[in-house]
């Protein structure tokens, strides 16, 4: 199984400008830095990699894109720019403030700061590495300030970031620049925010990887047992099938799955045609054979609805739906009273 390791413990930042970006629909305009830091003392290179980097999780990897050549991605293009030779920093933010403004079209567009770090010694799956973190500050936390001068105390407050202001920051691996990069994106975005932030000023899309593949395929089996609300035993064993394969095999074969969790040639057929829906709706294809990833695969339990709605105002749930006893449950219906029933057996 692949290993996953991020590591901020040897982080130094070497340089760090801050612009100001606003919205260009609003015709709000940026403001440009005329200079930048780089010296970092160790207090306050630590403090900022709390706040900046601590949301950061090596779980889900993007990668730069574009649909003629990735010498048109502007922040793939300024990012490779200071990795190759930082002697521009400044001049290349500049250049990654005006594509960000570009795109800041939509009216609902919060203005705010645009922080731009240059890092050194970033742990990545067990490699060190330089990278280039790329923050919009648009929301910030009031906090108070006490002052006391041996006598008398007085109070003020200001404005301040902290890690939970933040939503919109990537940090940007020098990493297999050939791929598109490596690219960490910060997961807290509304659907709109994404939009803006992922597809329109990165241009970036999921990496994919034995992860992604896991992840995707335990969406489809999720999705595949909604069809049967109406009978928990069919998910049950459909659960159990699935959870015996994951825990067994190294590696997932979708046709070998197929054969081996549904007996029934029509179900077979009926879950090959959900693969194909899947794949559709979600522009992917599995390939014939994906390494299992284990953290992914025991989500399956957790993300399966384990609830049998009968009629209008009774739901019964299932705490373990993998250890179903079918003997348990006896479902009909009483002519005389012309309505369905379920008898149900269980311990004290």
């Amino acid at each position: 199984m692949e290993e996953r390791l991020l590591d901020f413990t040897y982080a130094k930042i070497k340089k760090l400008a801050i612009h100001f970006v606003g919205n260009q629909a609003q015709e709000e305009g940026y403001e440009v830095a005329q200079n930048m830091l780089t010296e970092f003392p160790e207090d306050l290179n630590g403090t900022l990699l709390n706040i900046f980097l601590e949301n950061f999780k090596a779980d889900d990897y993007f990668h730069f894109t574009h649909e003629t050549s990735l010498d048109f991605n502007e922040v793939y293009t300024y990012s490779q720019n200071i990795f190759a030779d930082s002697s521009h920093f400044l001049e290349d933010t500049l250049n990654i403030l005006k594509h960000l403004y570009s795109v800041s079209t939509h009216p609902n567009i919060k203005s705010g700061d645009l922080w731009v770090f240059e890092m050194e010694g970033l742990v990545i799956d067990g490699e060190m590495c330089s990278g280039l973190g790329i923050f919009k500050v648009e929301n910030k936390e009031v906090y108070l300030k006490n002052n006391f001068n041996g006598k008398e105390f007085a109070i003020s407050y200001d404005k301040g970031i902290t890690g939970a202001d933040l939503d919109k920051g990537c940090l940007i691996l020098n990493a297999e620049a050939e791929k598109g990069g490596k690219v960490l994106v910060l997961s807290k975005l509304t659907k709109n925010d994404s939009i803006y932030w992922k597809d329109r000023f990165l241009s970036v899309e999921r990496t994919v990887d034995n992860k992604f593949l896991t992840e995707n395929f335990v969406e489809l089996c999720t999705d595949y047992i909604k069809q049967k609300e109406e009978s928990l035993l069919e998910k049950s064993e459909f659960v159990k099938a699935a959870n015996e394969y994951l825990q067994e095999e190294e590696n997932i074969q979708i046709d070998t799955f197929t054969e081996k969790a549904l007996q029934d040639p029509i179900k077979q057929a009926e879950f090959k045609t959900a693969v194909e829906n899947f794949e559709q709706e979600n522009n992917l294809h599995f390939p014939v054979e994906f390494e299992v990833d284990e953290e992914r695969a025991e989500k399956l339990n957790k993300k399966v609805r384990k609830t049998l709605k009968l009629g209008k105002n009774i739901t019964l749930t299932i705490k373990d739906l993998e250890n179903l006893d079918e003997a348990d449950f006896v479902q009909g219906y009483d002519n005389d009273r012309g309505r369905n029933y379920m008898i149900v057996y269980y311990d004290e």
